[in-house]
């Protein structure tokens, strides 16, 4: 009989909890991967989780309004700027959960924002900026650097904006790297995928594409790509307004900063159309207010309300989403579709882009897709990334909407928002099973 002595029981043993998590971990993406999901068919929710959508929404207004400071997924945790107290930055430091977000300031606004407070809320962890990494922590006199006190947290990186991080002599060798990439971005880089050791795929259409270049250009790190579906806040959540019009149509659309939206195809295709239902435009580009003078200045355009240069805030913002029946997200390309997924919490009608991931967020019976051409444009992860919509198309999407009865478009709305609650469920359960796998590899390391 051999025996064993304590120390040889204890590796065993956690070698054995290493291999539970690593299966559980390697059965819940590897089964939801793309390539099984063809035939999952989501199951009715009968309620949305009401303390996630309070925390996602308060998450989010957090980081709009704190640029540089870390931001906990705990509720009474305040945000904690670089003139905190050093016994306070500390207090939160050593917690030194699983992973956590590399949020830096210059990129806190509303896309980056719903990213990052998706991870840290459903992840339990925090959203970190620079300074975070370039100060000192003084603990019984002696100076310790960031990493020195949290060596085997992993960072998730939000696509390109790693800031040097990785670069930094005191940046452990073995430290994970997560990244969460927009596969549609061109700062995006082989070397950016050759450093990581995770890869979240936020889209089918982003896993099938990572998947493929890894096959063809490899993993020095053996990074493993997931698929776990994303999520955004509800800027409906607790919002009162005016119930949705079926029968009498409002359309809404906002494009904020992004040229991507393609509010110009709107525009015309309203400018055609004096029959079409009044539209409320927002936009802070420019270009989009010329067009609308443009315009104008050859029809009257009395069914479309124009609003350039105009902040608003975001219960303004949901409340016109939630009285909206019909939301029109044209996209030329998206990461994710943070725009879209809120459309569909909102419960209205939502009429985008067939084309990826667009297409991944509404179908025809959860809303309504226009036609869209794909542009030549190419980036890392090949091509057929971006589309050109005409004002045609978008003509045609309103077209049908118009012919359906204001029962089918009631039905389409509650569809999309039944996904939304459904898809945040895939996702939650996804960041269930990745804080304790990462956390399992850090142990035997």
């Amino acid at each position: 009989m051999i025996r064993l002595g304590t120390r040889e029981v204890l590796l065993g043993c956690l070698g054995l909890i290493v291999l539970f998590e690593c299966a559980q971990f390697v059965w819940l993406y590897r089964a939801r991967s793309p390539v099984s999901l063809g035939s999952h068919k989501f199951r009715p929710i009968v309620s949305p989780d009401e303390d996630d959508l309070a925390r996602l929404r308060d998450l989010n207004i957090l980081c709009l309004k704190n640029g540089d400071a870390i931001l906990s997924s705990r509720p009474m945790q305040k945000p904690l700027n670089r003139d905190a107290e050093m016994k306070d930055l500390l207090e939160e430091i050593l917690h030194c959960p699983p992973a956590e977000v590399f949020l830096p300031g210059g990129i806190r606004s509303h896309g980056y924002c719903e990213d990052g407070m998706a991870y840290t809320h459903f992840l339990q962890t925090r959203a970190m900026p620079i300074w975070v990494y370039e100060i000192e922590y003084r603990i019984d006199g002696k100076k310790y650097s960031y990493h020195d006190l949290c060596p085997y947290t992993a960072i998730i990186m939000m696509n390109h904006y790693w800031d040097g991080i990785d670069e930094r002599h005191d940046f452990p060798p073995n430290k994970k790297i997560i990244l969460m990439p927009n596969v549609e971005m061109g700062d995006l880089q082989a070397r950016h995928y050759h450093r990581v050791d995770y890869v979240l795929a936020k889209t089918k259409d982003a896993y099938h594409r990572i998947m493929h270049w890894y096959e063809e250009n490899k993993s020095p790190r053996n990074a493993q790509v997931y698929y776990t579906m994303h999520t955004s806040s509800d800027p409906t959540y607790n919002i009162t307004g005016a119930p949705k019009n079926w029968h009498n149509l409002t359309v809404f659309h906002a494009s904020g900063n992004s040229p991507q939206k393609k509010t110009g195809a709107i525009l015309r295709c309203w400018h055609s159309r004096p029959d079409f239902p009044k539209i409320r435009i927002y936009t802070m580009l420019s270009e989009f207010n010329d067009t609308y003078w443009e315009l104008k200045a050859s029809a009257p355009m009395d069914n479309v309300e124009f609003h350039f240069s105009e902040s608003v805030p975001s219960h303004e913002f949901g409340k016109m989403l939630a009285e909206a029946s019909v939301i029109l997200c044209p996209s030329r390309t998206e990461g994710f579709g943070h725009y879209i997924n809120q459309a569909r919490a909102s419960g209205g009608l939502v009429i985008t882009t067939d084309g990826a991931p667009m297409n991944e967020l509404i179908d025809e019976t959860s809303g309504t897709l226009m036609s869209a051409t794909v542009t030549g444009d190419t980036v890392l992860m090949g091509t057929g990334v971006t589309f050109f919509v005409n004002p045609s198309d978008v003509c045609d999407a309103v077209d049908r909407v118009v012919a359906l009865t204001p029962e089918e478009r009631a039905a389409r709305g509650r569809e999309g928002r039944r996904r939304y609650l459904e898809q945040q469920k895939f996702f939650k359960n996804a960041m269930k099973k990745l804080r304790p796998f990462i956390q399992a590899e850090a142990r035997a390391n």
